[in-house]
């Protein structure tokens, strides 16, 4: 049987088998779709030993870097940010390397603010990793110009850094202490995005800061739902989008280079809720 994967660690919290069975059971198709657990630094060795019937791998943390360097080939978005989440088996054992991240990104602030989407915004960005990095690439096609990252320092090391240096964007770095700074960014901001972990948002200042109330904010975390910097945005006022929004348009994106068909993200929604109003 042919059958497709998620691969992370920690990787027991992902919902994309919810997504990718719901499409397959769709299309006709009689594959599987499992959770795998793969731990930093053992990726190649994993794709190495891979049998035929593997038909595409959905790569999430740590793994993102990693699995652009397992790519033979990546396409255009893989290489700029970064960061592939998503391999698709070619021929000779090479596998290609996609970045599927930021049309997820894209498509979920299009489908929750779609009329209030203007160019020329101010957006804000969490987080300075991978998935920060595929958020500057999303923010920018969404038409936000004034880009500010929040991270812990600003030594502008992250991956989001070196990815805006690759696209050529000009984007404030700001640290977590430079209170005045942070709530500048923040009260000015449309678009909001955490690529932030949710075990480690406990550690934000939330309680000294304010987002933008007419902000639309997504949280790339979602288990457990709702993650501290959700419930801190939605208190403040802000549109909150949950992040399976995202991981449901990208999954979508995945589903079509794996087998080929396209899928509609309506048709799969109700599924997803379904799963997670279930295990709430």
């Amino acid at each position: 049987m042919s059958y497709c994967l998620v691969l992370g660690d920690p990787i027991s919290h992902s919902l994309s088998p919810v997504i990718h069975l719901a499409a397959y059971r769709e299309l006709g198709l009689n594959w599987d779709f499992r959770r795998q657990r793969v731990r930093l630094g053992t990726l190649k060795a994993f794709l190495a030993a891979a049998d035929s019937q593997l038909r595409g791998l959905a790569v999430t943390m740590p793994l993102k870097p990693e699995a652009l360097q397992a790519a033979t080939f990546a396409d255009g978005l893989a290489k700029v940010t970064g960061a592939v989440n998503t391999l698709v088996p070619a021929a000779g054992g090479d596998w290609t390397g996609f970045n599927t991240d930021v049309r997820g990104i894209v498509e979920a602030f299009r489908h929750a603010v779609a009329a209030n989407l203007e160019t020329g915004s101010s957006a804000v960005i969490f987080g300075s990793g991978s998935t920060a990095a595929s958020a500057l690439a999303a923010f920018t096609e969404l038409g936000s110009t004034e880009l500010t990252v929040i991270s812990r320092t600003t030594t502008q090391t992250g991956a989001a850094f070196r990815a805006a240096q690759r696209m050529g964007l000009s984007v404030q770095a700001v640290a977590w202490h430079q209170a005045e700074d942070v709530d500048r960014a923040l009260s000015s901001a449309e678009l909001v995005m955490s690529t932030v972990p949710a075990p480690f948002q406990d550690a934000l200042p939330l309680a000294q800061l304010r987002i933008n109330p007419h902000a639309a904010f997504l949280d790339a975390a979602y288990a457990p739902w709702p993650t501290p910097l959700a419930s801190w945005a939605g208190a403040c006022g802000a549109q909150v989008i949950p992040g399976w929004e995202m991981l449901l348009h990208q999954g979508v994106a995945q589903v079509k280079l794996f087998t080929g068909q396209e899928i509609n993200v309506a048709i799969l929604r109700p599924a997803l809720l379904k799963y997670v109003n279930s295990a709430d």
